[in-house]
């Protein structure tokens, strides 16, 4: 699917909720131009590593588990507890949410960090202008 700024939030947060690498790239795109990448980034990474400590301790589950092609969309709710809670640097709230997740939601979970993380380092280093496509290259 395609996003844009049209794009209602609810829409956003369910392809979020998908791991989707498009809604994750758009919502980092429009909390940059709010003027909170560095926070979503600074979020993201804490998320990451919170979910990464989570599957460190289920290492029956770990060794087990094998990507699939798509993942089962989590609970947007928890998705946007996560969210607030990792922008207030909240690390308990955070830990706590994780911890009560399957093992594949937790996957998911740090796939998300790991595709808004990419999308605030892409958006500080370049912006969020739209490349104009009838630019010339050099």
């Amino acid at each position: 699917m395609a996003y844009t700024d049209d794009t209602p939030m609810k829409a956003l947060l369910a392809g979020m909720a998908s791991v989707d690498a498009d809604a994750c790239h758009e919502f980092a795109r429009r909390q940059h131009v709010a003027g909170y990448g560095p926070d979503l980034a600074t979020a993201a990474a804490l998320i990451h590593d919170l979910a990464f400590a989570a599957q460190l301790e289920r290492p029956d589950e770990l060794l087990a588990w094998k990507y699939p092609e798509t993942f089962t969309p989590i609970d947007t709710e928890v998705l946007t507890q996560l969210l607030q809670a990792a922008s207030e640097n909240d690390r308990e709230t955070g830990a706590a949410l994780i911890a009560e997740q399957s093992f594949a939601d937790i996957t998911a979970l740090s796939s998300i960090a790991s595709y808004l993380s990419q999308a605030c380092e892409q958006l500080r280093r370049f912006g969020a202008r739209t490349p104009d496509p009838q630019q010339p290259l050099f």
